[in-house]
């Protein structure tokens, strides 16, 4: 049946006419809906995993400054306690008086100074030795 006819014999579509017509219309109609479905669908899904990824994204950078900051913490701990450490010695008398010793080649008496050669010194004396043989 064609329905885009001309009429010549009646002003009036019939009911089957009118039917062919709307069942055209709502063909289109329900293609153009499907397609705009899909579309919001899609949009709906990247808005919904914005929602959701985004707060993962930055739980997991959280967790990065953390291990950073911990570290770094650590870190300054370490120091703070060689610190600590070094001004515990510095208060004892006996490191200064250690200290002067090395320093001026002094030895008490009775007292033997034994000192380690530098590895320059031990390479000489290495050479010293392999000449005399």
């Amino acid at each position: 049946m064609n329905f885009f006819r001309r009429r010549t014999f009646r002003s009036q579509p019939t009911l089957e006419e009118l039917e062919a017509i709307r069942s055209q219309r709502t063909r289109g109609i329900r293609r153009v809906m499907g397609v705009g479905g899909l579309i919001l669908l899609g949009f709906v899904a990247f808005l919904g995993s914005m929602l959701v990824l985004q707060p993962m994204l930055e739980l997991q950078d959280l967790k990065l400054k953390k291990e950073q900051t911990e570290y770094q913490l650590r870190k300054a701990q370490a120091e703070e306690e060689e610190a600590h450490d070094r001004v515990i010695w510095m208060s004892d008398p006996e490191y200064y008086e250690n200290v002067a010793r090395d320093r001026a080649d002094m030895a008490k008496e009775g007292e033997t100074i034994i000192r380690r050669p530098t590895p320059a010194d031990l390479k000489r004396m290495k050479k010293q030795q392999n000449k005399k043989n």
